[in-house]
């Protein structure tokens, strides 16, 4: 992972709670030799290392990025080796609702998925926008669950990747997935081989994320102003999707309790002989009418005790921490600034930031479910690329795409996945009315002052992004300045890549 001087700098361990002072920071000035007595090659290395550092420096600000680490950290992914091998690594892409997952589910099912006879390349118990099911694996598949159990080889076990909102981490230790158990069993079937599990991910702006999971997954926002939308179309009226335009979101929910309540019997019961009532009808019937006024406008919602215990800290599914300090897979959704507090470890978004740089950032290859120590040259550049896991480390982070940034996100996982760009992306559940248009940014105010920690993640995730989209293009023009280099495979995907528009 890492070229030049960097690579025989003697780096001791380094802990994410290092002061200001870091053993990384270093001195391009002082710690590189003189250009004059370097070789024309050598001269141009070190020109091409001390751009990247400059970039690096300048996405860093960008991004408004505090950690000192950052320029540091982010100058690492031009040098990280993309070394995704079919062969040994089997992916699954862990869909946070709301994140624009269901797109992602249905690329990889229409690249990796295809790249197997018969379209074997995902793995059956695989849900686009649900849980995964290993019963469903085991009655598509007709393998038997005993692990004495006969197969007819290796050809019953083509699969590739896997999908769905059930998190993959942590694989060992005392929070172990139900996934991860159930990986253990598949990976021990008979003529089946141990793979190195990976993973991919999205992750969406916070208050974007927030206003989403309100409109379809709390409230079904979604349908009802698309009703009103075509009510008025029927009448030749033009669609309203802001306040400004004149949709009113307090009385719209309004007229969803009015005609839940008609339905309602006594005591919050449902007449047999009422209506189709839907689950929204339900949940106010049994518990009354100001039971969901979450729903009525995002203040509202902010200012919930359904927000304060169930829409806090929700990216927190993604590393399954947020902080090196902490052990994988304790926390849930309640606020991590105030848990950090409340255990002694304490919150910034510095720490925030230098982690995700690491995890996220793919930059370490050995991170285990216990807290982090922190990490040094030898760490970051010992990635095992056969496979093997000799130490239980943790599925690494491949790749990741961000949903406000979706045709870079792609871009990244055609070339990080190594296959063909498809014609069309599919636009899955894209409202024609965005879930944000009733939000404002005095809304996006106070989710940023709610919740620092996903925003320090979001952040830098862009960063990252930033860099990796330098990487890519960077990469595919020198490819394609040597096409004879190139076998016609290679030669086919980076122009595919350039056909795509990834280049610009």
């Amino acid at each position: 992972l890492f070229v030049g001087n960097r690579a025989t700098t003697d780096r001791s361990i380094v802990s994410s709670a290092a002061s200001t002072t870091h053993p990384l920071s270093y001195d391009i000035e002082t710690a590189t030799p003189k250009l004059r007595d370097m070789s024309i090659n050598e001269k141009s290395h070190q020109r091409k290392r001390q751009s990247y550092s400059s970039i690096a420096r300048e996405i860093a600000a960008k991004w408004n990025l505090t950690t000192p680490e950052a320029p540091y950290l982010l100058e690492q992914q031009f040098y990280r080796i993309n070394d995704y091998n079919p062969h040994v690594d089997f992916l699954h892409f862990h869909h946070i609702p709301k994140t624009g997952g269901t797109t992602i589910s249905d690329i990889m099912n229409a690249t990796l998925g295809s790249l197997v006879d018969g379209h074997r390349g995902i793995l059956p118990g695989s849900d686009r926008s649900g849980t995964f099911d290993p019963i469903r694996f085991y009655q598509m598949t007709g393998i038997q669950q005993s692990p004495t159990s006969q197969s007819n080889g290796k050809e019953d076990f083509p699969y590739l990747a896997s999908y769905a909102h059930t998190r993959l981490r942590p694989i060992h230790g005392p929070n172990k997935t139900d996934l991860a158990a159930f990986f253990e069993e598949y990976f021990a079937l008979p003529n089946n081989t141990h793979k190195r599990l990976r993973s991919l991910a999205m992750l969406r702006e916070p208050m974007n994320l927030r206003a989403s999971n309100q409109a379809m997954a709390m409230c079904g926002l979604n349908g009802r102003v698309n009703t009103v939308n075509f009510q008025r179309q029927q009448k030749g009226l033009e669609r309203i999707c802001t306040p400004e335009q004149g949709l009113n979101i307090s009385q719209l929910w309004d007229g969803v309790v009015d005609k839940a309540m008609e339905k309602c019997g006594p005591n919050g019961t449902i007449p047999s002989n009422a209506s189709k009532v839907d689950r929204y009808e339900k949940d106010l019937c049994r518990r009354g009418r100001e039971a969901m006024d979450f729903c009525r406008s995002p203040s509202q919602l902010l200012s919930s005790s359904r927000y304060k215990f169930g829409m806090r800290s929700m990216l927190g599914g993604l590393m399954k921490r947020y902080v090196a300090q902490e052990q994988m897979g304790l926390h849930e959704y309640y606020s991590i600034d105030v848990y950090l507090e409340r255990i002694g470890l304490g919150f910034s978004t510095e720490k925030v930031e230098e982690y995700t740089l690491i995890d996220l950032g793919g930059l370490d290859s050995d991170i285990m479910h216990t807290p982090y120590n922190g990490y040094s040259k030898k760490q970051l550049s010992s990635s095992n690329n056969d496979g093997s896991n000799t130490n239980n480390a943790e599925p690494d982070v491949l790749w990741f795409g961000i949903t406000e940034r979706m045709k870079e996100s792609t871009c990244l996982f055609f070339y990080a996945l190594n296959v063909k760009p498809l014609k069309k992306t599919p636009r899955e559940r894209v409202m024609n009315c965005s879930p944000t248009s009733w939000w404002t940014e005095d809304h996006r105010a106070e989710v940023k002052r709610k919740e620092p920690a996903d925003y320090a993640i979001w952040r830098t995730a862009n960063a990252i992004l930033d860099v990796r989209m330098m990487k890519m293009q960077e990469d595919i023009r020198k490819k394609l300045e040597d096409e004879e280099g190139l076998t016609q495979k290679e030669r086919d995907q980076y122009r595919a890549l350039v056909e795509a528009g990834c280049l610009e």
